[in-house]
């Protein structure tokens, strides 16, 4: 006959083999789907959830996209429950550290080929997202950049607009200019979660309780909170404030004389920005402190009890990550044309209330973003406030002007662009496709749709790249933090006083916390 458990063992087990899985996060979800717990599955894929004296235990295997697993908790045995592991996380799952490891275990040892990152047809993958964070490839996530080359002779029309202004007088504000489009691809396929480093650790003695504030500052908050986290870190890769509309995160410019040559090197700067921007994000302050008080700003506050009677309770709070493969792929070459575009009257409380939010994400002194809130959310602003932001923006009108074009609606700007000639006479609308891929000085860049559209020189360039069979391309691993905490716990049965022992040293009884450490 077996004793009487004080929690529930579930065994984690993959779907096809039913081998134990460790590392997979457990969730024991409250009322209203909050959570109430994290656990982590051992080495041997177990998993001891804390008894309580609720009718009902609900259960999340994996991350928040798992559908919740509800148990009628009178009747659950005492012996081992097994529990099958999201597929995504299961093969995975079998070269994670235990959630007890602290240091992370290294990505496996053989490389995939390119092959395994092909994309799907539509339809197959996951969810697009905003901001280049595209359609999903196969079982990655597809992100879409793109960068803007031009030749030696066009360099000065890259400088920002402030370094344009102090060297000397704008470029001809009619004359096109001809450059090529860089488009590459990042391919992120999971690797699955896993326990990170310990946080925090405390301990408490029966029946004691304590509040915890968690503050978790890696992921920007939002009001509407759309953007996936891996939207977030294209936007944080591309370093640049982007203007709605864009297809692609872009790139800073470059000159691009050789074209195989700027390939290997943005091959290069994407996947050591985005290697930096990882690490970045794990760098944030994440912190869990003992609640005194009012609850702070910004923070999730987390009871916890000690319910066991026979021993002390540590609960451990974990950084979660979840590793990733990246793939950065060869870039592929389109001629291009930038446009300049100067917008007569733009600073006016008219525009600034229909443009604001796109002018507010690309603001050239960021120091002036509360100014244009009150113009947004007043009828009637301080004419001290408008005054300021009329002079910035006619200060920086060519830049303002065309962020606007590049998030403006797209039938106005065909009207404009057929307005317009190349070089040779014919409109632009019929020799550019209209879509914004970057914004490069004063200039809005739009791909050409045949390379018979642009100068002999690029003709000849682009020629020759296609000819060559030598391609870039990178493969590396990451490891992006998780939002949240997740959080396990150890019972460490209390010591029984032996007549020796007291005989041997004065035995001194602490109640309530016998131990408390912080990390990290």
């Amino acid at each position: 006959m077996t004793a009487w458990q004080d929690s529930w063992t579930f065994r984690i087990v993959d779907q096809d083999t039913g081998a134990a899985v460790p590392g997979v996060p457990v969730s024991v979800l409250e009322s209203g789907g909050r959570a109430g717990g994290y656990w982590v599955s051992d080495t041997d894929g177990l998993v001891r959830i804390p008894k309580h004296d609720q009718p009902r235990l609900r259960l999340r295997v994996g991350l928040r996209n798992e559908e919740a697993i509800e148990f009628d908790a009178r009747s659950l045995p005492d012996d081992t429950i097994p529990l099958t592991a999201p597929r995504d996380l299961s093969v995975a799952g079998n070269a994670a550290t235990s959630a007890q490891s602290r240091t992370p275990t290294p990505p496996p040892a053989v490389a995939p080929t390119l092959a395994d990152a092909q994309p799907q047809p539509a339809g197959a993958g996951g969810a697009g997202g905003a901001g280049g964070a595209g359609a999903g490839a196969g079982n990655g996530h597809l992100m879409r950049f793109a960068r803007i080359g031009v030749l030696p002779q066009d360099v000065e029309i890259t400088a920002t607009p402030d370094a344009q202004q102090s060297v000397g007088p704008a470029p001809d504000p009619t004359a096109v200019r001809y450059g090529v489009l860089l488009e590459i691809e990042l391919v992120w396929q999971s690797l699955g979660a896993q326990a990170g480093e310990t946080l925090y650790s405390i301990s408490l003695g029966p029946g004691e309780e304590v509040k915890l504030a968690v503050s978790d500052g890696r992921w920007r908050k939002s009001s509407d909170a759309r953007e996936r986290p891996l939207q977030i870190v294209a936007k944080m890769v591309g370093a640049r404030q982007l203007g709605d509309g864009m297809d692609a995160v872009p790139l800073a410019p470059c000159v691009a004389s050789d074209l195989p040559g700027t390939a290997a090197d943005t091959v290069k700067l994407l996947a050591e920005r985005t290697a930096r921007t990882c690490e970045a994000l794990r760098r944030r302050a994440l912190g869990v402190t003992e609640l005194d008080g009012e609850k702070p700003a910004a923070t999730s506050v987390r009871t916890l009890r000690n319910m066991r009677s026979e021993g002390v309770l540590t609960y451990h709070f974990v950084e979660p990550i979840e590793r990733h493969r990246v793939i950065v792929r060869s870039p592929t070459f389109r001629p291009a044309l930038l446009v300049p575009f100067r917008l007569p009257n733009l600073a006016t409380r008219e525009v600034l209330q229909r443009f604001g939010h796109v002018l507010r994400r690309s603001l050239l002194d960021r120091t002036l973003a509360a100014d244009i809130d009150q113009v947004l959310g007043a009828d009637a602003p301080p004419r001290a406030v408008e005054r300021r932001l009329y002079e910035h923006i006619a200060a920086h009108l060519p830049y303002y002007s065309a962020t606007i074009i590049a998030a403006g609606d797209p039938a106005e700007r065909f009207f404009a662009l057929a307005k317009l000639r190349d070089p040779r006479g014919r409109p632009l609308t019929d020799v550019i496709e209209n879509i914004v891929v970057d914004r490069v000085g004063n200039y809005v860049a739009f791909p050409l749709r045949s390379t018979d559209y642009t100068t002999p020189e690029w003709r000849s360039a682009l020629a020759a790249s296609a000819a060559q069979s030598a391609r870039a391309s990178r493969e590396f691993s990451v490891a992006l933090p998780v939002p949240g905490v997740w959080l396990r716990s150890e019972l460490f049965p209390a010591h029984v006083v032996t007549q020796s022992d007291a005989g041997a040293e004065d035995v001194k009884p602490e109640a309530g916390r016998t131990e408390r450490r912080k990390r990290g």
